[in-house]
């Protein structure tokens, strides 16, 4: 275990950042990976919040169900991201996997007794609430005032911030997800959300390499439409 929290690609992202590479045997007995396969809750809106759980690989999409059975989708993680971070006894969302995934499990008794060994975890986890919650503030601003062009177009900037390069280290951004899923998220019927793809892409600022990656052709030109 503790040699797979040392190759761990996530490990600088998330809360297991705050630690050197010598508290690694105490970080590893306080949390276990599981590899999901895609369409797998992770956790439950409303269930009781046992545990965080830190994205090793993969993505989650995380929603909230409407009274009539709809799903409000509020975000997707990726690689660091940390689901559960409950501030009341219950999970705020649900989260599901979106492709295969691996996420790493931590009970909320042991992250306590983690922080209380290393004040630098709590920090961290101030600094991720922070970010949390300035992202939930962006996404009322999106929904709220921006166009379609401009919903897309900041989140296609936000998932290549995420994404790795392409081979020659030009921006891409993976989109595993269906488009009614990316629908839900930016408030955009499915065929708004082709129409807009396909106005960038003939405006040079994209191209559609597969079902699930774009090539950011024109960065500048990306953030001047968001």
């Amino acid at each position: 275990m503790t040699g797979r929290c040392a190759g761990c690609s996530a490990r600088s992202k998330g809360l297991c950042g705050a630690l050197t590479a010598g508290d690694l045997p105490d970080l590893s007995t306080t949390s276990r990976p599981l590899d999901l396969l895609s369409a797998t809750p992770v956790v439950m809106e409303g269930e009781e919040a046992l545990a965080v759980f830190t994205v090793m690989s993969g993505m989650l999409k995380l929603y909230k169900t409407l009274p009539d059975g709809r799903q409000q989708i509020t975000g997707f993680a990726t690689a660091g991201d940390v689901i559960g971070l409950a501030v009341g006894t219950g999970y705020a969302y649900t989260a599901e996997t979106v492709t295969a995934s691996t996420v790493c499990r931590m009970s909320r008794t042991a992250l306590r007794r983690l922080m209380e060994r290393h004040p630098a975890v709590q920090g961290r986890l101030l600094a991720m609430t922070s970010v949390e919650l300035s992202a939930a503030q962006d996404q009322i601003l999106l929904l709220g005032c921006k166009t379609a062009v401009e919903r897309v177009s900041s989140f296609l900037l936000a998932l290549s911030r995420r994404s790795r390069p392409l081979a020659d280290g030009t921006p891409s951004a993976f989109l595993p997800m269906p488009k009614v899923d990316i629908g839900a998220y930016l408030g955009l019927r499915p065929e708004t959300l082709s129409r807009v793809l396909r106005k960038l892409e003939s405006a040079g600022a994209i191209t559609r390499l597969t079902n699930d990656r774009i090539r950011i052709e024109n960065p500048a030109a990306l953030e001047a439409a968001a």
